[in-house]
């Protein structure tokens, strides 16, 4: 296939090669000091570069709705179960794939696709360090290393260690390590193991708000803890996998297997319950320990790539597999007594002891087969069916629950039409299974997670290439679940069915020459259905629906000051409904933050300056944490050095 591709045109080869064999990642990942979300965005529809991210989504939010809780993640794009974060020091950044943008990518998912990056290990050697200063006075210091060892194994990695403020008052202490081997024994073969770990001990309790009636909290002073000194979290989280391609002929085999383990030593959260108008609730810290999160996943696939004149067809069969174990619950609720929110508590540290716990296993296989077509100035077709096995196991302290199981059959099907040289039309279907949300803290059942469910996704839209080297991407979607939320009495469960409908736009380019411009905006319609919304139990939209969202930023290069860039950014909301009844509403709110790099070289090294200014305004809001309320991230400043040596 490598000596036939040769002879194509570059958007074949291009496409024969990063797709069929997207396994064979470029090399130079590791450089810090040149990282910009801006300007690596290819849509505004969620990309993050380093500690950077710019577009209306991202792996916790797409159409409404959460990749990673739906268990949409990827890791170049081979299946990946996520439990616990993934470390910056291992992962280069992640794409969000939703509309077109996830056409000619196998077996997409409703709900979107969350896609990480590795930081593939280059052949120059490479140090790089990067030094950061807040927000609000944090300080951490990372870096990150790429060393050939020969010409073909090469080796990078990384370590940081930081001291953190939290804008809730508290702080910790992090520490965040990886490692990434990568061997190369022949052009067509990559084999990429990669070993990432970190800790954070002394987390304080983040106060969640739950007020007494059809009204937000009142305004405290953030950036204050009211907590016990005591109530200080420690957990532990690492990922672990083995990347491998190989091509030979027409055909590329890639397979990847992971495991991901978050381990919770300790956990503290702040429940205030019943909060009056006056600010006065009854305080509870909500304490948890030895609750551990773990999975085994992976993706083994073969693809066949041939070409027919204009035509460049591939053919994918896939297995996906996982084994996600969980245990959790045996937590206590320490009352504080009825207080002013803003009041500091200081009570003695009381003896915890973990109570019974609840263990729950996941078994999931999924074959698939699929087709991708692309003809050469007409446009693409794909389409793919999979057979997927699910079981889950519960064993309560009370007894094991019934076996939750089904074995549905899953469908996708796209297609895209090049009405011209710079327009396109695209539309899609996709069935999948994925998992209920989990049930939140406060709940009667808090952790517990349902049985998985069935989703469907519809969308349709366009690609329109516009004058001064803009894009322009339009689409509507339409999405449906059934619905999670809590009754009356506290209990967390399916409560009928949910459908978002929408619109989403993305406009990026560069207008002028230095400019770089990422504005997204996302238009939802969201509407709840069933017995629960028939008898009142639950109003007909869902916690925390917003009819708009705008995330927009633009990076300008000063023609007169050579290295210095300046930056602005954008995010605002519309009101979102703020109870289960929808009886009141959180005000809109708009965010604006700007920044400033300046690049410049120590001898041969590059480096780069940065400072950071975040809402600049002092903006003041308030954020849907369930059926409680969080206040938003007051105004910060962040200055960073990052260098490569």
């Amino acid at each position: 296939m490598r000596h036939r591709a040769r002879a194509l045109p570059r958007l074949f080869r291009a496409s024969a090669i990063s797709i069929a064999a997207a396994g064979l990642a470029s090399p130079g990942q590791a450089q810090r000091a040149g990282e910009n979300a801006v300007t690596a965005a290819g849509d505004a529809f969620g990309t993050s570069v380093g500690n950077e991210r710019v577009g209306i989504y991202n792996p916790f939010q797409v159409r409404g709705f959460s990749p990673v809780q739906a268990g949409n993640v990827r890791i170049q794009g081979l299946y990946f179960d996520l439990q616990a974060d993934l470390s910056s020091r291992v992962i280069a950044g992640a794409t969000t794939r939703v509309g077109i943008t996830a056409q000619g990518y196998p077996f997409p998912a409703p709900t979107g696709i969350a896609d990480f990056a590795i930081r593939t290990p280059g052949k120059e050697p490479v140090l790089s360090t990067v030094l950061t200063y807040g927000p609000y006075g944090s300080v951490t210091a990372e870096a990150d290393a790429q060393l050939p060892i020969t010409d073909q194994l090469s080796v990078s990695g990384g370590v940081a260690v930081g001291h953190q403020e939290q804008h809730t008052g508290g702080d910790d202490r992090v520490i965040d390590m990886a490692l990434i081997p990568r061997w190369t024994p022949t052009p067509d073969v990559e084999i990429m193991p990669f070993f990432s770990y970190y800790k954070i001990e002394g987390r304080e309790a983040q106060p969640i708000y739950f007020t007494a009636g059809s009204f937000l909290p009142p305004e405290i002073e953030r950036r204050r803890y009211f907590g016990p000194s005591w109530a200080g979290g420690e957990l532990s989280a690492m990922n672990t996998g083995l990347l491998a391609t190989m091509r030979t002929g027409s055909w590329t085999l890639r397979s990847g297997v992971f495991h991901s383990l978050l381990d919770l030593d300790r956990s503290f959260l702040e429940l205030d319950l019943n909060t009056s108008g006056a600010g006065v609730a009854d305080r509870f810290i909500a304490a948890d320990g030895d609750r551990r999160f773990g999975s085994t996943s992976g993706e083994v696939r073969a693809t066949r790539a041939f070409i027919e004149g204009p035509r460049l067809h591939q053919l994918h069969f896939a297995l996906r597999a996982r084994n996600q174990k969980r245990r959790y619950g045996g937590g206590s609720l320490l009352p504080l007594g009825r207080l002013a929110i803003d009041a500091k508590s200081e009570v003695p540290e009381p003896a915890f002891q973990v109570g019974p716990q609840t263990r729950d296993e996941v078994r999931q296989m999924t074959l698939g087969a699929g087709y991708e077509g692309r003809w050469r100035d007409v446009g693409e077709l794909s389409f793919g069916i999979q057979k997927t096995d699910y079981r889950k196991t519960v064993l309560t302290p009370a007894g094991p629950l019934p076996s939750s199981r089904a074995r549905p059959w899953l469908v996708n099907a796209a297609a895209s039409v090049h009405a011209s040289k710079n327009l396109s039309f695209y539309a899609g279907y996709s069935r999948g299974l994925e998992e209920s949300p989990i049930a939140p803290t406060v709940a009667r059942n808090r952790d517990e997670a349902p049985p998985a469910i069935l989703t469907e996704q519809k969308d349709a839209g366009l690609r329109l290439i516009l004058p001064a080297n803009m894009r322009l991407v339009t689409g509507l979607f339409d999405v449906r679940k059934p619905y999670f939320g809590l009754d009356n009495s506290l209990f967390f469960g399916r409560l009928g069915e949910v459908t978002h409908r929408g619109a989403e736009f993305s406009l990026t380019g560069s207008p002028v020459k230095g400019l770089t411009a990422v504005v997204g905006t996302i238009l939802l319609d969201a509407e709840v259905s069933g017995v629960a919304v028939e008898q009142g139990l639950v109003g007909k939209r869902p916690i925390g629906h917003f009819v708009r969202y705008t995330n927009g930023a633009l990076d300008w290069s000063v023609p007169f000051a050579k290295g210095l860039s300046v930056d602005y950014s954008y995010e605002s909301t519309s009101s979102r409904v703020a109870d289960r009844l929808n009886t009141y509403v959180i005000p809109p709110r708009a965010i604006h933050s700007i920044g400033s790099r300046y690049r410049f070289k120590i001898g041969k090294a590059p480096a780069t300056l940065r400072a950071q200014l975040s809402n600049i305004s002092n903006t003041y809001g308030w954020s849907n944490v369930g059926e409680g309320f969080a206040y938003n991230q007051p105004r910060r400043v962040s200055l960073s050095f990052s260098a490569d040596w």
